[in-house]
This record gives structure tokens, sequence and C-alpha cells, in this order.
């Protein structure tokens, strides 16, 4: 049953019960129903498949497992027909597993074809039915591994419901193992593959696991689990005993495996989703239908209101409610739809019945009678319901009265009450007027009315309803009052009513501006709104931006000379106390330099002619710098300390009576100006010490003119100035800085209001009082002011800053003022300030005028020259002239007149001459010597030469006077008296020009102490120290490493049993990287020193050092082993060092499968069991089949088991023979069924009587043992009971014999009297015991052949690892039968050109011996060996010919004329024709014989990966010449001889073919070789394919010998050097006479192909001697298998 536990619904189905005609109304009282469960197999034989069964194309053999059941092992099936108890009782068909209750029901079950792994049953059902559970019930063991699917769309798509499996990971290895976690989850169960029982074992599934509580039945992933349309059982793997992994018996131990099912029982039910009690047949139960008794029917009789074969939807017109499976509430499922009485049809509609709250979902289809709604509840529209009628009244739809402009839809109305509906901007009880600020009321329009447009802040009150008008405020204008009155913007643009434009009154040009953003109309480069702002890179002028410079004015003509009152002081007063003129002045002028004004900067330039000149004319127009004149500049310095009240260069002195001409040419506008002059005082005053004294009184005037002047636009204007002293004023003069005309605000018409006008004047805003800056301006003034001069210049200035001055192209927004670099001044940035000069893109430089040695600190502001002292240099005056020293002292240089340049600091003497040197060129230079002081003059040193000749190697020298003798003071490395010979440590030819002793480079590894470290003369080193070698000791020592420049070598501490052998000899440290240290590691050696093995290898003891892990690439995890042990990480289940063995505890074939021998591992010895046939071994004391016991003699407390006391054994001794004895007995009894009696009574009497006395003796070792156990007291003097126990056992072994003896007496006296049955039995003894002899035998030979087998174990191994790469392991019994096919007929014909087996008298052949020799070819045969030999004849005589044509050429020049000579020599062309000829019909002999062999070894099948493996082969094989080679030999010998000596080239060709078949035939022989080797070592059933494969080896070698004899001969004769060389020589002769003949390259041609084809006989012979390889390998393995059979089924 299926029990669901649920909040919403029980479910308790019971299995079996009868179907009774119940009433359908008691079924579903209102709840959930469902149909009886039942079985789905019953009924559908025809509906059930499977992949295999035994027996459908014939009779099949099968046999059973066991040894205890009938003697009959082996059965037939036979399933051509159905099964029949009496007719066919052998068909095992697929439908003989639906479950009957016949009570002979296991007498016929369904069996799968022997050996078949992949077996699937398939039960497909018609429809859905509900799925409860399967039990399947097997006859044989049930299977290792399978799996169980279903499908919910008939077959299309399938999923698992669970695995099966005994080894869930072997199997299903992505399949988890664990239990579930949930109820859907998909996993492996164990439970239901066990080997135990061998039958009637059960596979149970439950679709839905009791363990989880189900919540919900009707959920998705219940309802996925439980539903479906087909199932399908899928059998992956058998179970089998380990006997198939082994070799081949004489029977096929897969004749005992299959799948044999007694029944298969899929319980289920119709599927009606609870809303069925019952269910009929799909056709509809028709009479021509048999419907089987117990058959579970697919078409449900659905009750609430629903329909469908499994009640899945609701009945028509029942969709008010929503259909769902069956449970508690049944009622509120599909209900009936109310359309009152206005449709016949509905249907669900979701979405409505979640807005309903689920109150009601049907929707009704067609409503008529003007109804519309879901429920046809509301009239069509334009008609509304009659309140005088019912609902369900046909006529209760009456239509509206309604405006069809102004209502919705044309005239709609409320469905209930008629009321109009009226569009969004309408109003009125029949929607015929605009709302309130609406007009226009139109039909088309979706809202009815439009909105009125009147501008919110620019209309009065709402517009007319019908034009829609609007009512302006007294500043907006147009219909909508949307724009404001001229001089106003912002309606509709801000959120503000109309502001005035307020443009600016000089920046704009008018006062207008734009209605939407108020942008005033600018002048040239003014922004903003208002235009009150000047655009980036502008700027607006300030009042007193017409300034004109007085040191750029002219001097008036006329002007009176100064007087001599005004210069009372002297000229170096003067000079002195004038800031603007240094004292540099007299400096530069008498150096030819006069000053001069350019540009607003002071310069000093040089005097010219052409200069004086201009000067002269131009003096009248210019203001002189110096004094002596009415007019000078007075130059001013600018300084932190004291304020700027001056402005350009400086100012001009005036004297009373002068004037200047300032010239106006500027003027952007004509208007009224303010004439300023702006000045200083300079007042003398007299000290009491009459010396005179000129303070200058920095106190900044202007002085104003009192009327102003009215100057045009781009007019020129002359304002001369006269300046004229007051009475009773001092005789001070007056310095002008500058003329300014400042507009008047007064003078430019409609500017500003007067108000504006007052606040300009109230605070002075003119700036005639304080011309200053800007600055201090207040807010008022700067507003008007930039207003003023954006009027004045109709728009902002460029900033003009110049663009190396300045330090970008912007400029103050009032005023223009740049920002200057450092000691850059003017408004435009384009001058140095005083004291600076070089004017660049870093700004100016200071002076920095040095005061020690300069006259001022002005400079020239071009060059930066500073006015210097005598004796000063320098562009700041800051050193000495040349030839002076001690700055500012400059002092002259003392050098004894050697020199006259001298060190500025010290006075030292530089660039002395005539060989001195020294502080004052005081003494001698290095390789001179004298005395300069005292006049004597430098000589040269003579060491050993002069120091100008390349040969001088000393310092200095001394010369004694007295002596005449002169003293070296040699360089380093040098030596000897005149430094004529090399130091120790140093090498150089002296002897040699611009020789010198160089230090020997021995990288400081040498004593330099040693004269004979290093070479004299080469400098090569000798004797390196510090274990460095080299010509410069420059590496270390072999056996040494590290850094030899710095004397750290170290020995190598190679690992020797890790390093290279070559590189560690005796007695000396092995050899490593000279620079690392890295010792040559061996194969699978790694480490600096070798002394670890890599991965993949170990054993670094070992002889050859590392060796490698060689781990199976599949039993293992990897090819990492333990580098000690060689221990690799198998997995489980597989041991042995290499994991190519089974693990502990395992038995079985490790290339197949291990098989655990579940042997007690506290019992065993180690291994625990045998490998190859899984029998435990016991440790002492322990017996059993798994060692799970105490032996007999031992306590029986496992795994203790002590030895009992001593007795125990000698009774357990004997009592154990008579226990086997017995035991051997009893088989000889038969024993009978119930149906089959004895003949005779007394005689079965006697036998049973026999069997129990034998039963008595098996149990004695039982029985005795405890007695005597408990008999023991080791306090009692123990007696000899040996005598006793020997008596006794002779007694029983008396009695034994003479019960043997009567029992066969017996039945030999009744042998005539007896039946059939009882002489089988004598029969059935005999074969028992002949069978027992044989076992017996058996056992022996496989006791025996522990030798063979482990001999086949390492044949195996060895086969396995070179099989390892190989992934095709073709047929076995193809590849013996091409081994057998072989033979040495074909290789005979093609080398001796004849088969050669039976009769020698032809060709003879590789068997042939004639006159104690072997015969091989002959006249007319065509193998190789002839034609070599045919070939070697041929070349032999024509040897001959040639070595007698130069004496028959010599007779013939003699004796004959020309004529003669050329007829031999074309006689003799003809003849090496024929020659030729011959060799090319034998070339075609071996081209046919190759492709003979090419289409022998082309056999189709060979596999492609041998080929390949083949050809790899054949192309590493040397061919006897390279390429390059035979191409130049054949170049040479087509320069040597022409068309008439082709036969040379035939020549060259047969020695590659010789060569080339002298090779093969040695390939051939060395394989032939192995094959007999290996097979002499096969098993004894295949010795005589062996001893055939043998003889053809041994033809085979002795062919290869011969034609191995013979291509060596041929390759002599041919190949022979002198000969050739002789033959080249007496074709010269030819030659000469043949020049006329083209060359020909065809024979070059041919060669070339001959290779190919060559080296394409050798690819196919390696290709066929692989394949030999690989059948030899396979036959291997094929004597391996069989033995290892035979050891495992003899086995005991």
């Amino acid at each position: 049953f299926i029990s669901f536990r649920t909040k919403y619904v029980f479910i308790l189905l019971f299995i079996g019960a009868p179907s009774y005609q119940w009433d359908l109304q008691d079924q579903c009282p209102g709840g959930s129903c469902n149909p009886q469960l039942g079985d789905l197999m019953v009924g559908r034989a025809a509906q059930l498949s499977v992949s295999s069964t035994c027996g459908l194309d014939g009779p099949q053999n099968y046999c059973i497992i066991g040894y205890l059941q009938t003697e009959q092992k082996c059965f037939t099936c036979d399933s051509r027909l159905p099964y029949n108890r009496y007719n066919n009782p052998n068909s095992h068909r697929i439908e003989n597993i639906i479950t009957t209750f016949d009570p002979e029901r296991k007498m016929k079950w369904w069996q799968s074809e022997n050996g078949v792994h992949q077996v699937s049953i398939q039960l497909d059902l018609k429809t859905v039915f509900q799925f409860s559970h399967l039990v399947l019930t097997f006859k044989s063991f049930r299977p290792a591994a399978m799996l169980v699917e279903r499908s919910k769309d008939f077959g299309r798509s399938w999923k698992v419901f669970r695995y099966f499996a005994d080894d869930c990971s072997l199997h299903f290895p992505s399949v988890s193992a664990d239990p579930a976690e949930r109820i859907d989850d998909i996993v492996c169960d164990s439970r239901y593959s066990g080997s135990e029982p061998s039958t009637d074992g059960e596979v149970v599934l439950k679709a839905l696991d009791p363990v989880f509580e189900i919540e919900n039945p009707y959920a998705p992933n219940i309802q996925d689990l439980i539903t479906l349309t087909n199932i399908r059982v899928n059998f992956t793997r058998l179970f089998t005993l380990g006997d198939t992994l082994l070799s081949r018996r004489r029977r096929n131990p897969e004749d005992k495996y299959y799948y044999s099912m007694y029944n298969m029982v899929v319980r289920g039910s119709c599927f009606c989703n609870g809303h069925a009690g019952r269910c009929t047949p799909l056709d509809g139960g028709r009479g021509d239908v048999f419907t089987q008794p117990g058959m579970v029917h697919g078409r449900c009789v659905c009750q609430h209101n629903t329909a469908g074969e499994n009640c899945e939807h609701c009945q028509d017109f029942h969709h008010d409610s929503p259909w769902r499976p069956g449970g508690e509430n049944a009622a509120d499922i599909c209900r009936r739809c109310n359309c009152h009485g206005h449709s016949d049809s509905c249907h669900f509609d979701a979405a409505r019945f979640t807005a309903t709250g689920g109150i009601s979902g049907g929707v009704c289809d067609g409503c008529l009678h003007d109804r519309t709604g879901p429920q046809c509840e509301q009239c069509r529209p334009f008609l509304y319901q009659d309140p005088h009628r019912a609902q369900d009244d046909p006529h209760a739809c009456i239509p509206c009265d309604c405006d069809p402009a102004g209502s919705q839809g044309g005239g709609l109305c409320d469905a209930l009450s008629g009321r109009c509906v009226c569009k969004e901007n309408v109003e009125g009880e029949r929607c015929d007027r605009c709302k309130r600020d609406f007009f226009g009321l139109r039909q088309d329009d979706p809202a009815g009315c439009q909105a009125c447009r009147c501008h919110s802040l620019g209309s009065v009150g709402s517009c007319d309803q019908l034009t829609g008008s609007c009512e302006c405020d007294r500043l907006a204008v147009r219909p909508l009052c949307d724009r404001c009155v001229e001089g106003f913007w912002g309606l509709g643009h801000s959120v503000y009513q109309c502001s005035p434009c307020d443009c600016d009154i000089g920046g704009a040009q008018g006062t207008t501006c734009s209605p939407e953003d108020g942008q005033c109309l600018c002048f040239p480069n003014m922004i903003g709104r208002r235009c009150s702002d000047s655009a980036p890179g502008y700027f607006l002028p300030s009042l007193n931006y017409f300034l004109y410079e007085a040191e750029l004015a002219v001097p008036l003509p006329g002007a009176p000379p100064p007087s001599s009152s005004s210069l009372v002081c002297k000229s170096d007063a003067v000079h002195a106390l004038n800031p603007a003129l240094p004292p540099c002045e007299q400096y530069f002028r008498e150096r030819g330099f006069d000053f001069q004004v350019s540009n607003g900067r002071v310069v000093v330039v040089r005097r010219t002619r052409r200069l004086a000149r201009r000067q002269r004319q131009g003096q009248e127009n210019s203001i002189p710098l110096e004094l002596g004149h009415a007019l000078q500049i007075i130059p001013r310095q600018r300084s932190a300390d004291q304020p700027v009240t001056w402005t350009g260069l400086g100012l001009v002195r005036v004297l009373e009576g002068a004037g200047l001409r300032f010239t106006v040419d500027n003027l952007p506008s004509s208007m009224e100006y303010q004439l300023v002059i702006r000045y200083e005082p300079e007042v003398s005053r007299t000290s009491s010490s009459s010396a005179c004294l000129k303070l200058l009184l920095f106190v900044y005037r202007g002085g104003v003119l009192d009327w102003p002047l009215c100057l045009n636009a781009g007019g020129r204007y002359f304002v001369d100035v006269v300046f004229t002293k007051q009475s009773g004023s001092d005789s001070s003069h007056i310095l002008v800085d500058s003329m300014g005309l400042i507009p008047r605000v007064e003078s430019v018409q409609d500017f500003c209001s007067q108000m504006d006008l007052d606040s300009f004047r109230r605070f002075r805003c003119s700036g005639l009082a304080d011309l200053g800056s800007e600055e201090s301006l207040p807010e008022v003034c700067e507003g008007l002011i930039k207003s003023l001069s954006a009027r004045i210049h109709k728009g902002a200035v460029p900033c003009g800053c110049n663009v190396i001055g300045s330090r970008g192209p912007y400029c103050s927004k009032l005023g223009g003022l740049c920002e200057c670099k450092p000691n850059v001044i003017g408004r435009c940035c384009d001058t140095c300030a005083p004291l600076t000069f070089g004017f660049g893109s870093e700004g100016c430089q200071r002076c920095e005028c040095d005061p020690a040695g300069s006259l001022s600190e002005l400079c020239d502001q071009v060059r930066g020259q500073c006015a210097c002292r005598a004796e000063v240099a320098g562009r700041r005056c800051d050193r000495c002239q040349a030839g002076f020293w001690g700055f500012p002292r400059c002092r002259p240089c003392g050098c004894n007149g050697l020199s006259e340049d001298c060190d500025p600091e010290n006075g030292e003497c530089l660039n002395c001459r005539e060989h001195s040197t020294g502080p004052s060129c005081n003494r001698c230079v290095e390789g001179y010597h004298g005395d300069p002081t005292s006049g004597q003059p430098c000589q040269p040193c003579l060491c050993p030469d002069v120091w100008s000749s390349g040969r001088f190697f000393a310092t200095s020298c001394q010369y004694e006077p007295q002596s005449l003798s002169l003293t070296c003071t040699c360089q380093q490395g040098h030596t000897g008296v005149r430094c004529d010979r090399c130091s120790p440590g140093f090498y150089g030819d002296l002897t040699l020009p611009d020789a010198s002793c160089r230090e020997c480079s021995c990288s400081n590894n040498i004593d330099l102490s040693d004269r004979d470290a290093c070479d004299g003369r080469t400098g090569e080193c000798l004797r390196c120290l510090h274990n460095t070698m080299g010509t410069h000791c420059q590496t270390c020592r072999p056996g040494y490493y590290g850094n030899a420049l710095h004397q750290d070598c170290k020995e190598c501490s190679c690992d020797r049993r890790g390093t290279q052998v070559t590189q560690c000899p005796l007695g000396s440290p092995c050899f490593c990287d000279p620079t690392t240290g890295q010792c040559p590691c061996r194969t699978g050696v790694m480490g600096d020193l070798c002394d670890e093995c890599e991965d993949g290898y170990w054993n670094l003891d070992g002889a050859s050092g590392c060796q490698t892990c060689s781990c199976d690439p599949v039993n293992s995890f990897s090819n990492v082993c333990n580098k000690v042990t060689g221990q690799c990480p198998c997995r489980p289940e597989f041991g042995g060092r290499q994991c190519d063995e089974c693990g502990e505890n395992h038995f079985g074939n490790p290339d197949l499968q291990c098989v655990s021998c579940d042997c007690n591992l506290e019992g065993t010895e180690r291994p625990s069991c045998d490998p190859e046939t899984g029998e435990c071994i016991c440790r002492v004391g322990v017996t059993g089949i798994f060692c799970d016991e105490c032996a007999p003699g031992y306590d029986s407390a496992f795994p203790v088991c002590e030895r009992c006391h001593a007795c125990t054994a000698l009774w357990t001794e004997n009592v154990t023979d008579v226990h086997r004895a017995a035991q051997r007995m009893k088989t000889f009894i038969p024993r009978h069924n119930d149906d089959k009696q004895l003949a005779s009574h007394h005689h079965r009497q006697q036998m049973l009587e026999m069997h129990s006395k034998l039963d008595s003796l098996s149990n004695m070792t039982g029985l005795s043992l405890p007695k005597l156990k408990d008999a023991i007291d080791p306090n009692v003097i123990l007696i000899n009971q040996s005598p006793l126990l020997n008596t006794e056992i002779d007694n029983i072994h008396l009695e034994f014999k003479k019960l043997l003896n009567s029992l066969k007496d017996k039945l030999i006296k009744d042998s005539g009297t007896e039946d059939k049955e009882q002489l089988e039995g004598t029969e059935t003894f005999v074969k028992i015991q002949k069978l027992h002899k044989s076992f017996m035998s058996e056992e022996k030979r496989v006791r025996n052949a522990n030798r063979a087998v482990e001999d086949s174990m390492d044949i195996r191994q060895e086969i396995k690892r070179k099989l390892s790469t190989c992934s095709s392991r073709g047929d076995l019994a193809t590849l013996e039968k091409k081994v057998n096919g072989l033979s040495v007929v074909n290789l005979n014909q093609q080398v001796c050109g004849a088969a050669g087996l039976e009769d020698c008298s032809g060709c003879g052949g590789a068997l042939c011996v004639l006159l104690g020799q072997r015969k091989c070819g002959g006249p007319g045969c065509e193998g190789v060996v002839p034609i070599a030999q045919k070939a070697s004849e041929t070349a032999e005589t024509v040897k001959d010919q040639l070595i007698k044509l130069p004496s028959r050429l010599q007779e013939s020049r003699n004796k004959q004329a020309a004529q003669d000579t050329k007829d031999q020599a074309k006689d003799l062309q003809n003849r090496i024709h024929s020659s030729t000829q011959s060799m090319e019909r034998d070339k075609n002999r071996t081209r046919e014989l190759i492709q003979r062999v090419k289409d022998y070894l082309l056999d189709d099948m060979v596999p492609p990966e041998d080929i390949e493996k083949m050809a790899k082969a054949v192309l590493n094989i040397q061919l006897p010449r390279s390429p390059d080679q035979i191409q130049s030999m054949i170049d040479d010998i087509n320069n040597l001889v022409t068309n008439s000596t082709k036969f040379q080239d035939d020549l060259k060709n047969l020695e590659l073919q010789a060569k080339a078949a002298q090779d093969l035939l040695q390939k051939t022989e060395d394989k032939l070789d192995d094959v007999e080797a290996k097979l002499m070592n096969q098993s004894d059933h295949l010795l005589k394919e062996i001893q055939a494969v043998k003889n053809k080896t041994e033809q085979n070698r002795e062919i290869a010998r011969e034609a191995q004899q013979a291509a060596e001969s041929a390759l002599s004769n041919a190949t022979e050097t002198k000969t050739l060389n002789d033959v080249m020589k007496l074709f010269e002769v030819l030659k000469q006479k043949q020049l006329n003949q083209t060359v020909s390259g065809e024979a070059a041609d041919r060669l070339k192909n001959i290779v190919k084809e060559a080296e394409d006989v050798h690819r196919d012979v390696e290709n066929k001697l692989r394949q030999i390889q690989e059948s030899e390998t396979k036959i291997s393995t094929s004597r391996h298998d069989e033995r290892f059979w035979a050891s495992v089924i003899i086995g005991p």
C-alpha cells in the first residue's frame, strides 16, 4: 500500500481487493478518492519487451553453479515458441515473469543469453499510471549492477529512478552511494546486489521512500516520481565468481552467467488525480477485446465535475473554480459557471479568480441579449440595465442618452445607472460643456476640450470657452500672454514674471535684450547677460590708460642750455649722488661705448662712425642720458622697501625753460579729456661744509589742466609742455614722469544718470587726486569705470601679454595688467626690471655684479655685462684677467718666464713650456731632468729611450753631475737600471714599439713574487692558485666551482650515486658546473648535488642511479612512487611495488579485475591469500576457508588460538584421518529422493545403518576433543595413553575396512538382481574413483606448473609494457593464422628465384645443399642473388674490355685512320648499351619484386597503428649514402662519361640495391631470431607451430647469409675505388671524341627512382616485421592466459 502522510489528505490503498460495482456517489463522499492498486504487468504481455532472451534463434545451452545440487549441471533453452508446461517447458520468454498464482509458477521464468551484460526490460503503458513499487525476483544471482528508469512522455525521454550495484564506486562512480537526503535524490543502493542468496533474491524499488514525510502528495516533484507511461529495468553487469576474469577453460565459464528472473511485479494504479474510485479500459470495453482478470485499466471514471483520461481537467461549463487534485474539500473543485441564462459556455480565468479573492474564476463565452461581462451580468456599451427588469430578463438593457461629443466612446453611460461617462475635460449631466480653464468642445478630441494655453504669469483669469483667448498682464503681450514687452524678459523661461533687461550702459549696444534668456547685444569682446564683463584674454582699460612717458617724449626745439648755477657740484659728486648715472659711465665711454634708450630700456652700444652720425642727426629728437643737457633721463631702480611712484624706465630731469613734446595718436573716441602731468620735485641743499648735496624727495605730484581738451578719435595731436620756475622757489629741478589724458564722464552722452554722476564725483572715481592702482577704487567706481571704458573703447581691448615675459595670455579685467615672470615689468610684461637682464622665457636674470670687482650694480640689459675695475674680468666682474691671480687683489703670475697663465685662485702656473712643470714652472716634467729656476734647461731621460719614443718606462730620473750618470725611477711593472725589463707578475715584449709591461691578468690567483707564475712575454698564467685554471686563472679547476675572480673555488660535493659516471673519475672530485656547482645528474636524478630522485624515479642506491617507478597507469593514482622503496600509490584492491598485482586480501588478473579474498586478516599470514586462486593462507593454529577459526589442537578462542596439550595433537591426528575416511565413505552411499526407492528394503536399511555409523565416526573429533580437554588434570600424574589410542584407532581402521569390503561384496552380489538404479550406483562409484584419480593427477600437474606460471607472469609483464602504448589489440585468431601462414617460399622466390623447399634442382633455396655448398640462384633465375651475380659478371667483363681498350686504341691510332677508331668505339658503345639493357631488365625485375613485397605487406588486416610505428622505425634506418653524396657522385660521373657510359650509373644503382638488400636481410634475420627465441618458450600445445616457425627461421637465416655474401661480393666489385679510377682514366680518350654528344640526366633520374623504391621496400618490410612482432606478443599473451586458466581450474 501507499500511505501519504500529509496535512491535506491520507490515502490508504489495499492490494488485490476484488472489483465491485460500487455506487459512484459513495466512492467519493466529498474528499479524495483513488482506484485500487494492482500489478500493471497483468494483461500487458504484448507491451512487455526485452533486449535479450535465450533460445530465440534456436536451442542454446546454459549451465548452473553449485556442486551440491542435482547431478545435471547444464541445460537447454529453446524460446522459439511460448512456454508450455508439457510441450515446451524450456521456453524462457519475457512474458513468463508476469506474476500468476499457479502452484508450479517457478517452473517457468525468463532468462537472457549467456554472458550478455547489457540487458534491458521495458514495459510500455498506453497512458499515465501511478507507480507504487517494483519487485524483481531472480532465479539466478542478482545483477552486480543495474538501474531502473521511468518515462512520462511515452519513451521519448527517460529519468533514472535508482542505481543498484554491489560496488557503486566501481560501476557508477558519478552517483552518490550515501543515503538519500531528499525524497527525489538519485542514489546508488548496494543492498540488493550481493551474492546471497544465489536464487530467489529480490530487488525492491519504492517510488516514495517511507523514511521521508510527504507534505503535499501532489507537489510536482512527488508527482514526477509516482507517474509514468513507461518503465525500464537496465541490467549492466552480471554477477560472476571471478572465473570469467581468468583464461579459457575447456568449457566457456560465461555459459553459467546470465540473467534469469521468476517474476516482475510493477505495482500501481490508474492515475486519476484523486477524482475517481475506479477505472475502465482505454478502448471503452469493446466486445472483441479480451480483458484479463486482475488487469489495471487506464481510463478513470471521474467525479467532482472533472473529465479526461486521468481526470486532469474540469467538465464543460464547470470552470468557476480551478481544477486541482482531489483533497479534503472536493466540493470546491470545478464549480458550475453562472451566466444568468445568457450563455451556455464558459472558461476559467486565473487572473479573475485571483482578483475576486478566489470567489469566482469562470468567464462566460458568447453572451446573448446585448450582455457582456465575466458572468454576462452587464449590458453592452451604449446600453444600461433597466432598473424595473430582472437581471436574467432578455430585454433588460435599454439605450443611453449622452452627448456624443463630450461623453466617452461617443455616448457611453454607466451600465447600471445610465449616468453618462464624460470625457476628462467635459462636465454636465449629458456631458455637453467644457470645464473651467478649458475650451473648444469637439467629438474627435479624446479629452473633449482643450486646456487654456494662457501663460499663468502673464495672464489674468481664465480663457474664453469658445475661442480660448486670454487676458494679459500689463507687462505681457501676444494672444497667449507668453511674451514680455520690449525691455523685459523671462516670461515662459523662468519662474518669475517679466524682469527688466538691465543691459550694461557701456558694454551693451542698446537697452533691449532677448525676451527668452535676457541676453543683451554686446560690444565686441564683451560677455555676460548684461555685457558687463570682458571676454577671456581681453580687459577694460582704466581711466589713466592713455599715458605718455616723458622719457619717450621729444625735446622742444630751442631749449636753453643749462646755467652754471644749476650745476654747482663737480661731476664726480654728481656721479656719486645721481642714482641714475652710475660711476660706470666713464668706464664704458672710455672703452668706446655709449648709453642708449631703446624701447624703454637702457642699453650699452659700441660707438661707431655711423652710430655717431646718427646720434648727431637724432640728437635733437631724443633725450640724452648724460649730464650737461636741459633734459636728461633719470632711470629708476625698483626695490622692495620703496613704493613705485613712477611708470616706465624712470623720469626726465627738466631744467627751467625746457619743454617736452608729447605725441597723441591713439584715442578711440571723440570726447573731452582732462590733461594731467605727473612729476616729482628734486630739491638741492648745501651743507655747512659747502659740499654739494642733492636730496631727491620722492613725493608724487600731479598737475591738472584747468580746462578739458576736446580731442577727436583717430586724430594726431602734439602736446608741448614748457616748464618755468615760479618766483620765490628754490633752485631745485623737476623730474617729469609722464603725461596722461583722462576721459571726462560728463562728456559721454546718455551714459548715466545724475545720481551716478554725483556718486562718481563724490567717490573721486576719476582718480585725478590719487593716480595709484585701481585696487583701492570703491565698488561703485569700478562698475562705472568699466562701463565708461567699454563705451569709450567700444568693447574690451586685447590683453596683448608678451608670450615670453608673461605667465599666460590672460590679464586683469580692469587695467589689463599681465602676470609677469620674475624680474619682468610693464603692463604687457615686455621689459626687464632695472638691475636685471636677458629678457627670455624664464624672465630676466639679476645682474648680480660683484661689488668687489665692479664699479656699479647696473649691467647691460641685453648681455648682462657689469662695469669692471682694472685687471678684473668676467660678466659679473668676479675674476682676474688672464695673467693675474688673487681676486679681488689681482697680482701678476710668477712663472719664471715659462708661462703667461696661472691658476686664478692660488697662482700656480699653467701650461709651462720647455718641458717644465711645478707651481712656478720650477722643475722638469716626467722623463726630463734639469733646473729651470737656475736657467738650466730640461733634458730628456733615457729609460731606456726618450719619453716621446714610446719606450719610456720611468716616472723620473736623477742626474748625478759628479758621476755623470743617470738613474731611472721605473714605472710599476718595470725593473732594471734603465727600466728595460718586466717585474715578476708582469709581462710584455719591450723590444716592440709602444710596448710596456702589463700586469698578468690572472684574476689575483697567482703569487706575484713568483717570476714563473706567468709567462713574461705572453702573460699566460702558469701557476694558478686557489684551485683555478685557465690562461687568466679565470675559471675553477674541474671538480671545483664558484667565482674564480674572488678566489672562491669550492670542491664539488656531488653524490656519486646520482652523478654521471663519466663525470666522477676515481681519486678526484666529481665534475660539476664551474659557476653554479650543479652536478651532472643521471637520468631521473635531480638536485644541485644529484642526491635525490625525480618524481617518477626511485632507488638512488641502484647500480645505474634512479630507476623509473613504472607504476601501472591504470591501477595506480600516479607515476610518482616512494623514492626509497619504489612503492607506487596503488588504487584499492591493487598492490605490488608497481601496482601490477592484486593487493592484499585480493586475487585475480590485475589487468581485468581483482576480487576480494575476504580473508580474516587476524588469522592469515602475509600475503593473506593466494594471488591467483584467492585461497586464504592461514597462520599456524588457524583454519577455515576465511582463516577465521582455530585449527584442531588449538584453543577455540579466536584469534588467540593457543596450542592445546600435547596429547590432544596425537588424538586429533588419528581421529582426523578417521573423520576424513568417514566423509569419503558417505559420498559412496547414494541418497535418493522420495520418489526413487531402493528395490531391496533390507539393503537400504543396511546402508542407512552404515551411513549412521559413518556419521558417528565423522563426529568423533567434535565429541572427543572437549571430553579430552575436560579430562586433563594438571595435578594428576600423566600416563602415556598412546598405546591405548593406537589400539582404538587400529580397531576403527579394521572396522572401516570390514564395512567397506562388506559394502563392495553386497554391491557385487546384488548387481544381477538389483534394478538399474543399483547398477547405476556402482557405476557411479567407479566413476567417482576415476574422477578422484584424475583429480589427483591434475592436482599434481598444477603443483608442477608453478614455475611455468611464474614464467608466464614475467612474460605477461614484459608484453604488458610493450603493449602499453598500443590501443588496438586485434584479433588473436587472425594473427595466429597469419603466423601459421608465414613461409619462406616467397622469400626464397625473391632471393634465389624459386621456392626451394622440395625441388632444389632449379634455382635452389635456403635449405638446398649440393656437394657441401648451399645452392641459391642459377641460369634463368630471377632472384636477388642471381641478378647480383649476373651484374657482377657483367661488371667483370666490362672491366676486362676496358683494360684492353687503350692498347687497341693505340694500335688503331698507328695503323688505321680516325674513322676506324670511331667504328671501334661505336662497337664498344653498342656492347655497353647491350649490357645497360640487361641491367635495365634486371632493374625492372627488381621493381616487380618491390611491387610484390608491397602487395604482400599492405594487407588489410594490418592495423594502421602498426603501420605508423613501422614507418617510423624504417625512417630511422640509415641508407648506404646520403642524398647529397649520391647526387655529387652522379654529377662527377656525368662529367666523365656521356651517353655511351651509362653502365657506370647502373653499377652505382646495383651497389645501392645490394646494400639495401643486405640491410633488409640483416633486419629480417634479427627479427626472425627474436621470433624464434620467444616462440621457443611457448606452451606445449604450440610446440608443433613453434617447430615449423623454427624451420622457417633457419631457412630464412641461410637465405640471408647467401644473399649477404652475394651482395658483399657484388658491392666489392662495384665499389672498388682503384677500378673506378682506371675506368675514368680509360674513358678520358672517349670523352675527347664524344664532346659533340649531349650529356643526358636520365641516369640521375633513374638512380633517384631506384633509391626511392629501395626506401619503399625497406619501409614495407619493416612494417611486416612489426606485424610479426605483434603476432608474437599476442601469442605469448595467449599462452600465458591458457597456463593461468589451467592452474586455476585444476587447483584444489
